[in-house]
């Protein structure tokens, strides 16, 4: 019997680098699909994007979609489209993302908190603690599912303050990962790959949904990161995230919080649920 497969797609958004100017987080998404579903998942976007544009040569991306200068330069004006036709292919592409042979995985990174919480140079890069959070959490889903995964990764151009490609400190962080496990909770990575696959997004349909997820949760924390550590009755949510929440990875009780979506640092003071 030939093993289940399943492919993470994952793209970034935030600034990677620590300081006053940039972000206060840095988040990575992923968009997990079942290798036998890849082809007709990116085939129905196709056909979304033919539909609207007359060709399948476009790429969703979502700074593009909400900056009204971008939407005018990347979408109507080089396709003759309506702004109204354009707001009507976001909903279509936001209504496939709900379909249930997706499942997203996000981690958030407070970068202030991380320096607070780790001084004197103590704190990790972001980009490498998020990426940890969101490759344990994918290994356990493989795991459940009893599948192997795959990995690939939105190309990343820059380098860290000290000149090391951004990159290369990815796929480094990842062998240590695949070879040694977690040297905090000592989680170890059967199910993943020797090391990730990189691709730019222009090419791939799915990884143009990791970019539209990774975007929403990063939004999820911009506007509502502290709610998140108050706890209360009711989260407040980014509106384009709240109908993909159910495609998060959740708990048998459904909660989302360290299952779907990881935040670090964390105080644990809630666990907030996706209710039905």
């Amino acid at each position: 019997m030939t093993q289940k497969i399943l492919r993470i797609y994952i793209d970034d958004s935030g600034e990677k680098e620590y300081g006053p100017k940039t972000s206060r987080f840095f988040v990575y998404a992923g968009v997990i699909v079942d290798r036998a579903n890849e082809q007709a998942i990116s085939a129905e976007i196709d056909q979304l994007k033919k539909t609207a544009f007359g060709t399948t040569n476009v790429e969703i991306k979502s700074n593009w979609l909400r900056m009204p200068y971008e939407r005018r330069r990347r979408y109507v004006e080089p396709f003759g489209i309506s702004e109204d036709r354009l707001t009507q292919f976001v909903a279509e592409v936001g209504q496939l993302m709900t379909s249930d042979r997706v499942t997203y995985l996000a981690a958030a990174i407070d970068k202030p908190a991380m320096l607070e919480r780790y001084p004197d140079g103590q704190a990790w890069y972001a980009s490498a603690t998020a990426y940890q959070f969101l490759l344990q959490r994918y290994e356990r889903h493989c795991a459940d599912a009893g599948a192997i995964g795959q990995i690939t990764i939105d190309n990343m151009d820059g380098s860290s303050a000290k000149n090391n490609q951004w990159r290369d400190l990815l796929r480094l962080h990842h062998n240590r990962l695949k070879k040694d496990g977690c040297n905090i909770t000592k989680m170890k990575f059967p199910s993943m790959p020797a090391a990730p696959l990189f691709a730019t997004s222009k090419s791939l349909n799915l990884l143009q949904l990791a970019d539209l997820v990774a975007y929403n949760v990063y939004r999820q924390f911009r506007d509502h990161g502290d709610a998140w550590e108050k706890g209360g009755a009711r989260l407040p949510v980014y509106p384009p995230l709240a109908p993909l929440l159910k495609r998060f990875r959740l708990s048998p009780t459904g909660v989302i919080e360290a299952w779907g979506i990881m935040k670090w640092p964390h105080a644990r003071k809630s666990k907030w649920a996706v209710k039905p």
